[in-house]
């Protein structure tokens, strides 16, 4: 568990044991929005791998769409690895330390 992931279940325990209502830690607004436009040659080809599959297009975009989200989440370790060592090195270059005493 990460760090926020465990500041927040610790945030819950305590308005828990205070008797105070969750739902506002609960229902927080979404940081980001993940909308995907199908453009008519994509529902073609759903359709048309649906019938090779003789499944539903429904379930069949579904399992598309868990599939690649399941892709991002195995590479998101390594991107923020990658965002990490690149805020590191803007911390210890020259420019950035003078950009801020300046």
């Amino acid at each position: 568990m990460t760090d926020v992931l465990h500041d927040f279940v610790r945030q819950l325990e305590a308005h828990r044991a205070d008797g105070k209502e969750l739902a506002p830690l609960l229902n927080a607004p979404a940081v980001r929005h993940l909308q995907v436009p199908l453009c008519h040659e994509c529902c073609t080809e759903l359709r048309a791998m649906a019938a090779v599959f003789q499944c539903d297009e429904a379930q069949l975009a579904g399992a598309i769409l868990r599939g690649a989200l399941r892709h991002m989440q195995a590479n998101l370790d390594e991107d923020l690895d990658q965002l990490a060592a690149m805020a590191s090195e803007m911390l210890d270059s020259p420019c950035q330390k003078a950009s801020e005493t300046i």
